[in-house]
């Protein structure tokens, strides 16, 4: 009885999901409109607080930046 039920459970479960994946994929594929785009939470702009200083401007100081080669920009070779 149980082998014979569970065919029709993985297929009921198998259409749902699928069902859902379309629409997840339509829902992803429309243009951006102004009422859907994401905005901070807040209304305001954030800043990360690592930034700022003891006085709550933004610092002054270097900033380390760790650049992966490959990942944002072709590497650049030097040429004699």
């Amino acid at each position: 009885m149980l082998s014979a039920l569970f065919p029709l459970v993985y297929g009921g479960i198998f259409v749902v999901l699928l069902v859902q994946a379309f629409r997840m994929m339509s829902l992803g594929s429309a243009a951006p409109t102004p009422s859907r785009r994401r905005s901070d939470r807040t209304g305001l702009l954030t800043t990360h607080p690592e930034l700022l200083d003891a006085d709550g401007a933004i610092t002054g100081e270097d900033l380390l930046v760790v650049r992966f080669p490959g990942q944002d920009q072709p590497e650049v070779s030097v040429t004699d």
